[in-house]
């Protein structure tokens, strides 16, 4: 993964902990995670509402994260 790719999923998971109103989070259909869209990377978590936490499952490209 490229490091300018590396900054922007960082910051979108500061921003994901912060204020996540801005961002392209969808719930995947038959799985329990969420999946944020940072460009042409995924980043798939479950919020843990209870403990106030996000759990990343996988981070990857869009074609290979959901597999």
């Amino acid at each position: 993964m490229q490091p300018d790719d590396q900054v922007r999923i960082i910051n979108a998971l500061d921003t994901l902990v912060k204020d996540f109103t801005g961002l392209d989070i969808k719930s995947l259909k038959g799985r329990p995670e969420l999946r944020l869209r940072v460009g042409k990377y995924r980043v798939l978590f479950i919020e843990d509402k209870d403990n106030q936490l996000y759990v990343i499952a996988a981070i990857g490209s869009r074609g290979d994260v959901y597999k």
